[in-house]
Parts: structure tokens; C-alpha cells; sequence
């Protein structure tokens, strides 16, 4: 009986959580500057993801003999010293900042910035303690020389380390391993649902374990094709150490969400029902901390993209000949290029200004819609 309460809550709270998502999706429609903004991020984002297809040139190609041309109708952004087109190494430019914003999203302002924020907001305790006083070091050290620091001394040792990955991942072997093992996890599961039930524990820890080993195949399937990408060294390096920092202020953010949220009726209700720990975070708690968590990422991305091209530009971060508009950014700076050539200059700053402001106008807006009290 208690299951079967439990599960029809369940069921208005999803209803009532798609209603939402309907409500703010509208709202979000309405707002031109977020269409506007989010337009020119799926633009960025496809012209990265696409740029062997969308680039006129790759970003090696070099004529000596056109170097540092103005644009034209060949060379829409111009030529660099070494006869590059300025355009194409714009766009793989793009595919960098990506690589670098998305994987450093997905493990300090997801998986490290919510998981730990779940954990120390719900447990309480030792375990909330551990986790804010960890927060609080790394929120008290300087967080650009501690990049910097990061990445000029351990760049060696990555480098080493991703050389025998890619070695090893190479062989095939690992993917293929992990194909047979997801594939059996999901027939097992599947099995396991339709005899036992959909409700059944063994059938949801079947289905976890399936989901867990699929994920794993498709996270080396992601970690063939960023070893195959030139730099890859760097690329781990980067998001490695950013993820570091970027997760503290997101973990404090939720931690407060949850000890508000975990003394509500319906978090009450799950516990004397018998909800465990896990189900109680994914089920009730993760979705009404959609919204939080959203506005969040959507915030972060902009000063990530930000820090990479920073600490490129630097000289710590992306190296050549990997195109990074830190690099492009570095190369037009001397006051000689600038002065002759401004549209080495003005055109990768243009595009950065632009996604960093197409960014934050995202954040501002979806601000409005989950919060609209806020406005």
C-alpha cells in the first residue's frame, strides 16, 4: 500500500513538474533577446561541432605568399603572418572552446557542483562538514595562479598519462569490452523488469547497472575521439583543473535549495514511506532542482569559456598549433600587428564578446522565467 502511494505522488509530482516545464518554455519563447542569444550559441556551437565540413581551410594550411591579407571574398576574416585563413582557425577555434566548456560543465557544475551539494545539503552532519570546508580551500585560494600553477607543472605528467590512454584505448580492446558488458546489462535488465516487475528492486538496480555500463561505453567511445583530436593533453589539463574551482559556488548554491527542501511535507512523506537515500535525491529533490541547476550552467559556461581562453592566452593553457582564441587573441596583441592588421584582433574578439554576452543574456532569462518573483 505504502508502494503504491508512494508511486502515485510520484506521478502528480511528475504531471505537475511537466506543467512547469511547459509554463517556463513559453515564457522563455516570449523573450526575443534569449531566442536571439540562443540562436547565436546554436550557431557557435554547430559551426564547432561541424568545423572539418563548415571550415573553407584547415586550420594547418599555409601560403607564405598571402600572409597577413585584409578580408576579401576568398579570405572572409583575412590571412595570419603565416598565410592561415583567419576564418577557419576562428571556427576550429570554436570546436576548442566547446571541448573544453562542455566537458568542464559536465564534471565541476554537474557532476561535482550538484552531486556534492545533494550529498552535503541532505546528509547533514560529518558529511555536509567535510564537503563546505573542502569548498572553503579551494574558494580561498587565488583561482587564475592556481590555474596557472596547475597547468605548468603537471602538463608533463599528463601528457604522459594520455599518451599511454591513447595507447591503450587504441587497441580497441576496453570499447569493445565495455560493448559486451553493456549490451548483456541491458538484456539482463530487461529480463529482470519483465519477470519481476517495473517496481521491483532487483529490476531497478538491473536497470541502474545497464544505464552505468552503457554510459561507460559511450564515455570511452567520447575518450577515443577527444585522443584523437590533436592536444588532447591539454585538453584533460584544462578542464581538469577548472573543474577544481567552478564546482564551489554551484555545490553552495544547491546545499541551500536541499536544507530547505529536505524538511518539505513531500520529502517527509517519502522518508516514512520507507523512500531510500538515492530515490529520495533522484526522484524528489533532483527535479525541483531542475531550474536551480539550469540557470547555474547556463551562468558558468560563459566564465569557463572565459578562463580557457585566458589561460591560453597566458601560455598555459591550449598549445600550438591547436587553434584556441587565446592563441589568435595572443598572436594579433603585439602593438606592430595590431596597428597593421586589426582585424587579426577584431574579429575572434568580436566572436568571443558575442558568446560571452549571448551567454549571459541565456542566464538572465531563464533567471526570469524559473524565478519570475526575481524580475
Amino acid at each position: 500500500m505504502a508502494d503504491a502511494d508512494e508511486q502515485a505522488a510520484e506521478g502528480i509530482q511528475e504531471l505537475h513538474a511537466q506543467s512547469l516545464w511547459r509554463i517556463a518554455g513559453r515564457r522563455l519563447l516570449h523573450k526575443k533577446l534569449a531566442v536571439a542569444a540562443m540562436v547565436a550559441i546554436a550557431i557557435f556551437y554547430g559551426a564547432g561541432l561541424f568545423a572539418p565540413l563548415v571550415a573553407p581551410y584547415s586550420f594547418r594550411d599555409q601560403d607564405l605568399q598571402n600572409n597577413l591579407q585584409g578580408p576579401s571574398l576568398e579570405h572572409p576574416f583575412g590571412t595570419d603572418r603565416l598565410g592561415r585563413d583567419q576564418l577557419s582557425r576562428v571556427i576550429w577555434a570554436a570546436r576548442t572552446t566547446i571541448i573544453v566548456t562542455v566537458a568542464t560543465m559536465v564534471t565541476g557544475s554537474l557532476l561535482l557542483a550538484v552531486g556534492l551539494g545533494m550529498l552535503s545539503g541532505y546528509m547533514g552532519g560529518k558529511v555536509d562538514t567535510a564537503i563546505m570546508r573542502a569548498g572553503d580551500v579551494f574558494a580561498s585560494l587565488p583561482g587564475l595562479p592556481m590555474l596557472i600553477l596547475i597547468n605548468a607543472t603537471m602538463r608533463d605528467s599528463v601528457r604522459n598519462w594520455v599518451d599511454w590512454l591513447e595507447g591503450y584505448l587504441s587497441t580497441g580492446e576496453p570499447v569493445f569490452i565495455a560493448l559486451i558488458a553493456s549490451l548483456a546489462a541491458i538484456a539482463i535488465a530487461s529480463l529482470a523488469t519483465w519477470l519481476l516487475g517495473q517496481g521491483s528492486r532487483q529490476a531497478s538496480i538491473g536497470l541502474a547497472f545497464a544505464i552505468l555500463s552503457a554510459g561507460f561505453m559511450l564515455a570511452l567511445w567520447g575518450l577515443q575521439a577527444i585522443f584523437a583530436t590533436e592536444g588532447a593533453a591539454d585538453y584533460f589539463l584544462i578542464f581538469g583543473a577548472l573543474s577544481l574551482f567552478v564546482w564551489v559556488g554551484g555545490a553552495r548554491v544547491i546545499r541551500s535549495q536541499v536544507l530547505s527542501l529536505r524538511e518539505t511535507e513531500y520529502i517527509l512523506a517519502a522518508r516514512s514511506m520507507g523512500g531510500g537515500t538515492w530515490r529520495i535525491l533522484t526522484s524528489h529533490l533532483l527535479p525541483n532542482l531542475s531550474p536551480i541547476i539550469i540557470v547555474g550552467v547556463s551562468a558558468s559556461l560563459g566564465a569557463i569559456a572565459g578562463s580557457e581562453i585566458a589561460l591560453t592566452f597566458l601560455g598555459v593553457g591550449i598549445q600550438q598549433p591547436t587553434p584556441s582564441f587565446g592563441t589568435l587573441i595572443f598572436d594579433a596583441a603585439p602593438q606592430t600587428v595590431l596597428r597593421n592588421n586589426p582585424h587579426l584582433m577584431i574579429f575572434p574578439a568580436v566572436v568571443v564578446g558575442m558568446l560571452i554576452f549571448a551567454f549571459n543574456l541565456l542566464g538572465d532569462a531563464l533567471n526570469d522565467v524559473f524565478t519570475p518573483k526575481a524580475r
